[in-house]
């Protein structure tokens, strides 16, 4: 078996720890984790279509068993987005959902504790996600979601383990941005509440039942802040305000933010000697391992503490061999699947520079929303800069590069002020420059908020001020007025609010499409049969003053 050799390290570590064990009274429990798995189950990108050895489920799982082989006193967690991410996911969610997802499936052989429900495990709706859970022989977790129609959890809020003596509770809470990002699949089915007023209700009620070592398991980052606006929906990331406003807590398991956080301890007025936190970066590239000891005081109370906090890369580790040859089928059919050809084209697409320039691919899918939708301007984002393909066939994994979410489509009517006002916001994606400087991102705003417009005409000064950079905007080659009015084609994320967008957010829904933009892109180009760059190529904007 091949480990890496941070983790030969630990178990060199924790052999003789757990050797000393028995001539003292204090027990040590290892707490392993992973977050944001989002599929990936084998070492392989399903878009390059080719190994990706530093992302595994199921390297994970070989350092989860060289663990546990010295160490019984083991708990094992996910922090959640575990149902969507990648071709693999999605195709057990889209294309066979009547098949087990493999992805559970690896779980149930890891024999995991429990899971708790991440944001995008409501991306494909209820009924699935309902599905899924059926299929899990743990628990799942999330208990600031509230069934609507009973008042009660919708998921578990907590499960407590008895080990060596000591009462382990694990509460399971889940960032409640589900509410705005999946809107059309919850609304009026699930609420999503403060994690922090349901956690501290949470850790009062575990407590009654006795429980004296306290785990948050979060998806949520450690914050503060949301990536939205809004009075109703509560704060994103609050796994800092759970340590500022709950005391007692003993590890705090966070994602979200696909961050990789070790060897920290967060305080707060209600902990301020520090809580252990740890978020196992994403796409199972390493295993947080956190060994808590636990002992009692000359009263009998439990005392707790930390002896270490780290993440354990899987790069450089095998697969698990036995959960590898149970599942490799499936990870044959994906492949095939993904690679299977849509279209063909002689021209070469490719986004490397689409935030800078109006180039065909983003033409494409603005394309193929105005055509379904017949709207008369459209909005798209550069997802992923690195997509390119052509001469020669498109294929799904194509396009699963160039549309990576499970947005759907939204036709709007909105105002000429307030499209306006949208392209002034998503135009903070730059910095000011001076006139004839290379633009650069501001940081204020990720890629995925730009967008960028079809259907208009329309320049960007990157030397004026947020909020007045946009000039000469013009619909059929008349300048817009503020009291105009369109029908808009835009992804559902951006439709419900996504990334504070309030002004298409407010705006009137004239229809909703419930079919992934990028199954409207695979049908669009498969009724063709072939496409060049000059088919959808139009330039809508440009960026004034660019270098030569």
């Amino acid at each position: 078996m091949k480990i890496t050799k941070k983790l030969f390290v630990f178990l060199f570590l924790i052999s003789g720890l757990h050797a000393c064990s028995s001539t003292n009274t204090e027990t040590k429990l290892i707490v392993l984790s992973t977050t944001d798995i989002h599929g990936h189950v084998f070492p392989w990108n399903y878009y390059a279509n080719e190994p990706d050895e530093a992302h595994s489920m199921l390297k994970a799982a070989t350092i989860v068993d060289s663990i546990r082989s010295i160490h019984s006193n083991t708990l094992l967690f996910d922090a959640g987005d575990w149902l969507q991410g990648n071709p693999f996911a999605e195709y057990f969610a889209r294309e066979d959902v009547d098949a087990p997802y493999p992805l559970i499936e690896a779980a149930n052989f890891m024999k995991y504790d429990a899971f708790v429900v991440g944001n995008h495990e409501f991306n494909f709706g209820i009924e699935l996600l309902n599905k899924r859970i059926a299929q899990a022989n743990f628990p799942i977790l999330g208990g600031n979601v509230i069934d609507a129609s009973t008042g009660l959890a919708a998921y578990t809020p907590y499960i407590i383990k008895e080990i060596d003596g000591f009462s382990v509770a694990i509460i399971g809470l889940t960032t409640p941005g589900s509410a705005i990002w999946d809107r059309p699949r919850v609304e009026g089915k699930l609420i999503f509440e403060d994690g922090v007023d349901f956690g501290r209700i949470y850790v009062d009620e575990v407590r009654e039942l006795g429980a004296e070592v306290i785990i948050m398991l979060i998806h949520s980052g450690v914050g503060p802040g949301s990536s939205y606006t809004s009075e109703t929906v509560p704060e994103e990331n609050f796994g800092q305000r759970l340590v500022d406003e709950i005391p007692g807590i003993d590890l705090v398991i966070a994602a979200h933010s696909h961050r990789l956080i070790e060897n920290t301890k967060l305080t707060g007025p209600a902990n301020p000697e520090g809580v252990p936190v740890i978020m196992a970066g994403r796409w199972a590239s390493h295993v947080g391992l956190t060994e808590l000891l636990l002992s009692r005081d000359s009263n009998g109370k439990a005392v707790v503490s930390t002896a270490r906090n780290i993440a354990i890369p899987v790069v450089g580790t095998k697969v698990h061999e036995e959960i590898y040859e149970k599942l490799v089928d499936t990870h044959v059919r994906v492949k095939e699947f993904v690679n299977e050809p849509v279209a063909s084209t002689n021209s070469n697409w490719n986004a490397s520079d689409g935030r800078i320039y109006d180039r065909p691919i983003i033409d494409l899918i603005q394309h193929v929303q105005m055509a379904v939708t017949g709207a008369d301007i459209s909005l798209a984002s550069v997802f992923n800069p690195s997509v390119n393909f052509g001469p020669g066939e498109i294929t799904r994994r194509d396009l699963a590069g160039l549309y990576p979410y499970e947005n759907t489509l939204f036709v709007k009517r909105i105002s000429g002020r307030d499209f306006r006002a949208a392209l002034e916001f998503s135009a903070r994606y730059f910095a000011t420059t001076e006139a004839g400087a290379f633009p650069e991102p501001s940081g204020i705003t990720p890629g995925f908020n730009f967008d960028v417009a079809a259907g208009v005409h329309y320049e960007m000064d990157l030397s004026q001020p947020v909020g007045q950079r946009i000039k000469n905007l013009r619909f059929r080659n008349r300048e817009v007025r503020d009291d105009q009015m369109f029908t808009l084609a835009v992804n559902s994320y951006r439709a419900v609010g996504g990334g504070d967008f309030d002004m298409i957010a407010n705006a009137e829904v004239i229809r909703e499409i419930d079919t992934p933009v990028r199954a409207l892109i695979e049908n669009y180009l498969k009724e063709r049969g072939s496409i060049e760059v000059n088919d959808v190529s139009e330039t809508n904007w440009r960026i004034l003053n660019l270098p030569e």
